[in-house]
């Protein structure tokens, strides 16, 4: 109620314009971490000053802003780019207002999602809520292992790996960490082929963007995310590695990125070369994600994770309605600005 209130009050441009405010200081000290982490060669005080511009111009936060390499881009380059604000925006937009109760529902809890879709997420899923000891001690024996997540964290954070065969105190404590918080608690999904010989530690999956402009469904672009090691996450902003698909034909087309810009022909820790191979069970991913993103057609823009399983089966893994853009912008170096804000604009016009 408060939120409605604020918004009917507070123009749309003054909202932005005090978000950055409030949000400076935090962002600043993440600044100076990503700056150490990169080792940029130009000096710390440019680069902060040049990004203090970019945030309250573009609403560029740190991770944008090297991401999108920003320190070698004057502001109208900059000024291309989705930047984290401008994702906000663009969500609110599409995704927030004036949306029916129940698709903001099904979007807004992971277990509510999980049960529109099961007949997509092929795995069984846990929930931590009045979860006991023993249903979920006999689920981790009848799965050998499990993959436990926070219900609200991104980017990868607080998933880890349990096994059946781990320290009996270490299985506890798990369990009475996240007993009193909301978890999920899944089978394991098991990949053959491609997409486990790139990384068999970690469970490879694929970033289809979808906008649905005025009924017409329409996939945006599409992403291949590996990790790198035993880590169970591919996240880019985890240490993963992100690759353009051709969305026509499934084909990988450009090389490994990470989060810091490097580019790879091969993956560092596999040697496996990806550019030119075609993932497996592509047309079906493709027909997947359109059909889930009409079951929440008033939810203009979805961002789905999936993916391909044994026996080229697809799995969906989630759906986010505020999917980040460094995956699709970053590979090419390419902002996506003005063709959002030009699809946001037909959006609206055929609302009306």
């Amino acid at each position: 109620m408060l939120r409605k209130i604020y918004r009917a009050i507070v123009p749309l441009c003054l909202h932005h314009i005090l978000r950055r405010l409030y949000t400076f200081p935090s962002q600043a000290e993440t600044f100076r971490k990503c700056y150490d982490e990169r080792g940029i060669k130009y000096s710390f005080t440019f680069l902060f000053l040049d990004w203090a511009v970019s945030h309250f111009v573009v609403g560029a936060s740190p991770d944008d802003y090297f991401a999108y390499r920003f320190y070698e881009k004057n502001l109208r380059g900059k000024s291309q780019f989705v930047t984290e604000d401008r994702l906000r925006f663009l969500n609110y937009c599409l995704n927030l207002r004036d949306k029916p109760e129940e698709e903001l529902r099904i979007m807004g809890s992971k277990s509510v999602f999980d049960e529109t879709f099961m007949d997509y997420t092929k795995r069984r899923i846990m929930y931590s809520e009045n979860l006991s000891w023993e249903s979920f001690r006999e689920f981790l024996r009848e799965m050998g292992h499990v993959i436990i997540k926070p219900s609200s964290s991104g980017a990868g954070k607080g998933i880890y790996i349990l096994r059946a065969d781990d320290d009996e105190s270490e299985i506890a404590r798990a369990y009475n960490s996240f007993a009193s918080r909301k978890h999920i608690i899944e089978e394991v999904l098991e990949q053959d082929g491609l997409l486990r010989e790139v990384n068999p530690g970690t469970l490879n999956t694929i970033r289809i963007n979808v906008l649905n402009i005025n009924g017409r469904y329409e996939i945006q672009n599409a992403a291949l995310r590996t990790g790198q090691g035993s880590r169970p996450v591919d996240n880019i902003s985890a240490g993963g590695l992100v690759s353009a698909i051709d969305v026509e034909t499934g084909t990988v087309v450009s090389l490994f990125c990470d989060k810091l810009g490097r580019r790879l022909l091969r993956h560092p820790l596999t040697g496996t070369m990806l550019i030119g191979r075609k993932i497996p069970a592509w047309e079906k991913a493709k027909a997947i994600v359109l059909e889930g993103a009409r079951r929440i057609s008033s939810i203009y823009y979805t961002a789905w994770d999936l993916a391909v399983i044994k026996n080229e089966e697809v799995a969906v893994i989630e759906c986010n309605t505020g999917g980040g853009f460094i995956n699709q912008q970053s590979i090419e170096q390419v902002g996506l600005w003005k063709h959002y804000r030009e699809c946001l604009k037909e959006i609206q016009s055929g609302r009306n």
